[in-house]
């Protein structure tokens, strides 16, 4: 069980005194309850709770008493959701992928009710005196199933209409074989936890999880896949131009029937039976399973400066294998010939040809590992990881190495070692960067070597594009990240498209993946970012006044919107945002660093407080930290006037390639030295090795 108290943060603000008797009252009555229900508190966040429970019955039971005590004068609106599944208990924390699905069921829950997952209404169904109320299939981020949610019903708590719950949720069959009333657009306040919080049922021992997951990755039979089969799926149209949908469509339509004509090719599913699944959204291996292909085509759109470009991409789902991608280029419904179309079904032809001689026998049980303790490492490591801070990665590190260790073949647990150096190399400054860079790109090649998967792919893009500023490589290679659904750790696309100074197809992009991933922060953010440097700021603080108060627990978005109020002059929101994250997020990267000395200094504080910050990013400069601290240094002297000593810094930061040197084109402060043509700007942008489209239009 997960709760949550509704406008906590507000009222310590207004009212400190009134917000400290809330809290201690609803301390008192939870602890007090939980004790009587047999609960145990794993944790205290803030103005929410993490809560595990022996049976589904002892929660729901106590979660119908909480908010019975909750509504009674004074009020306290808290939210409560409650999933059961399979956890891991890890030191002082519970983990693992059901701990998401409560964290969403929470966020999408309205104060005075209780809201259970599908799996919990059906251990209800024997306890005759609990009714609950269907409202609706959700689709949550990082959750590959759709989930049932339902409302407990009862005289003395809120029990909301389908209509007032919002969420991303798709049409599905009423499991109760009523039809649901039509969901509203209404949006209920939902938070984002850093932290992988929440709570659930202590459930199967994670060997019985394990050998569920096994069983789960085996093929289908022999007979029931069609070797050298394909699925094409309808190309998506992220131009944001509506009457380019049916240009996506021809061009779906002539891959077909290009791929229909190919020798290699024995089976091609035709494009109205594809439509059939695709309405029902099943994850990619489910599809092919389903359709009994070995492979899918997918495609997308994308509009450039009047230019379009198709990017393609080949995978083997069923093995979760990448095979090839491409983009095709500055392309227009005029020049979309035959040849783009042959050149396509060729490549792909060839991909599979070359990759069915390498295929074992198609009636085979394959797994991530055959080792049962690497599996549990790997498992307790990703969660781990996933929290996304200093210590987790820390504590993850050892875990994936002794995985690696136990199946030397094991490509998921290096390619969680390669995810860990890639987002402390590149986000958070955990790790000194050359570190960083080696690690990364050697875990990820060495997990590509075993198992071609998309994620490892992307994942080595990213490294070469921020550690080795591969520019060229980033542009030749970007289709493995520009079609939905994305790069796995945020819209990469739309940072790409920012750095390179495409905006508007990097708006389109954020569009179509908050839409589909609507509690995604960093893609609020990135869509954010984009507005305001294109200098689209009125569309930039809408989105800020919007989602501000939602993400104010989402790192990702916290650390990229800081910087929007920052370089906007919203300096109020900026340091309030600055104040979060020094108070929530300790990992003393060194755009927070810098963020505190900016604070500092409209504040005209001690100066020797301010010269303390910049001290400890030139500390870890000279350590070789990764986080850009000489990047930082240089944007506060640009900031404060001092181009002379901003520029040594700057040429500092490009000889050790810090990774916020991709932004070199972009950078709000840099803009006045670009425009006027500085000639120290100008020495570093051209060693850059921008791409040739990024060259041909300066």
């Amino acid at each position: 069980m997960f709760t949550d108290m509704q406008g906590y943060t507000s009222l310590m603000r207004e009212d400190e005194k009134r917000a400290i008797e809330i809290r201690t009252r609803h301390r008192e009555i939870f602890e007090r309850l939980t004790e009587q229900f047999r609960g145990a508190i794993v944790q205290y966040f803030g103005d929410g709770t993490l809560t595990a429970f022996d049976s589904s019955l002892d929660a729901v039971e106590c979660a119908l008493e909480l908010q019975k005590a909750f509504l009674q004068p004074p009020m306290i609106p808290v939210r409560i959701g409650i999933h059961v599944g399979d956890v891991v208990y890890y030191e002082n924390d519970v983990i693992g992928d059901a701990v998401n699905i409560a964290s969403r069921i929470e966020g999408v829950a309205v104060p005075g009710a209780v809201f259970i997952s599908g799996n919990v209404n059906d251990q209800l169904r024997s306890h005759r005196q609990f009714k609950t109320r269907y409202l609706d299939v959700f689709e949550f981020k990082n959750v590959k199933e759709t989930i049932p949610v339902f409302a407990l019903v009862d005289d003395q708590i809120v029990v909301p209409d389908p209509s007032e719950v919002s969420g991303a949720a798709k049409w599905h069959a009423n499991p109760t074989g009523a039809h649901p009333k039509d969901s509203g657009a209404r949006s209920a306040k939902r938070k984002k936890r850093m932290l992988v919080g929440l709570a659930l049922l202590a459930a199967l021992m994670l060997t019985g999880a394990y050998y569920v997951f096994k069983d789960s990755m085996a093929q289908p039979e022999s007979d029931a896949v069609t070797t050298n089969s394909i699925a094409v799926l309808p190309t998506q149209n992220l131009s944001g131009l509506d009457q380019n949908d049916l240009f996506c469509e021809s061009i779906t339509d002539e891959m077909l029937q290009q791929l229909s004509g190919r020798p290699e090719l024995g089976k091609v599913v035709p494009k109205s039976l594809i439509a059939d699944y695709l309405k029902q959204d099943r994850p990619r291996a489910e599809l092919a399973s389903a359709l009994g292909v070995r492979y899918i085509l997918e495609s997308a759109l994308h509009l450039s400066d009047s230019l379009y470009s198709l990017d393609v991409r080949l995978v083997d789902p069923l093995e979760q294998k990448y095979i090839w991608s491409d983009r095709y280029g500055q392309l227009s419904e005029a020049n979309y010939s035959r040849e783009i179309e042959t050149s396509i079904s060729e490549a792909i032809g060839l991909q599979i040809a070359s990759d069915s001689r390498n295929l074992q026998p198609a009636a085979r049980s394959e797994v991530i590992t055959n080792s049962k303790e690497a599996y549990e490492l790997w498992v307790t490591g990703t969660a781990l990881t996933d929290k996304m801070n200093k210590e987790s990665f820390y504590q993850a590190i050892p875990l994936y190495e002794k995985a690696v260790q136990l199946d030397p073949e094991f490509a998921e647990a290096y390619r969680g070692l390669g995810r860990i150096y890639l987002l402390g190399g590149i986000i958070w400054g955990v790790f000194n960067q050359q570190e960083a860079a080696t690690k990364s790109k050697g875990y990820l090649e060495r997990s590509l070597e075993i198992k071609s998967t998309l994620e490892a792919s992307q994942f080595l893009l990213v490294t070469k594009f921020f550690f080795d500023q591969e520019l060229q490589y980033a542009e030749d290679h970007v289709s493995l990240i520009s079609i939905l659904p994305s790069f796995p750790d945020g819209a990469f696309y739309v940072v790409y498209c920012s750095t390179m100074e495409r905006y508007e197809e990097g708006i389109r992009y954020a569009e179509k993946y908050v839409k589909r991933f609507p509690d995604a922060g960093n893609g609020f953010a990135q869509m954010i970012r984009a507005y305001y440097m294109s200098g689209r700021t009125r569309e930039a603080d809408s989105l800020m006044n919007r989602y501000d108060e939602k993400f104010k627990s989402d790192q990702f978005y916290l650390r990229d919107v800081a910087m929007a109020h920052l370089n906007m002059g919203n300096m109020e929101k900026f340091k309030e945002m600055n104040r979060i994250l020094k108070s929530d997020f300790l990992d003393n990267a060194s755009v927070h660093i810098y963020y505190d000395a900016r604070a500092l200094t409209h504040d005209k504080a001690d100066p020797k407080e301010i010269e303390n910050r910049l001290d400890a990013l030139k500390d870890q400069y000279e350590k070789g930290m990764a986080g850009s601290p000489a990047w930082f240094l240089a944007m506060y002297h640009f900031a404060t006037g001092d181009p002379d000593t901003a520029f040594e810094w700057l040429e500092k930061s490009h000889r050790r390639k810090e990774v916020e040197m991709v932004w070199l084109k972009t950078e709000y402060l840099l803009q006045p030295y670009r425009k006027a043509k500085d000639p120290r700007y100008m020495a570093m942008y051209h060693k850059m090795g921008w791409p040739a489209l990024e060259q041909a239009s300066e």
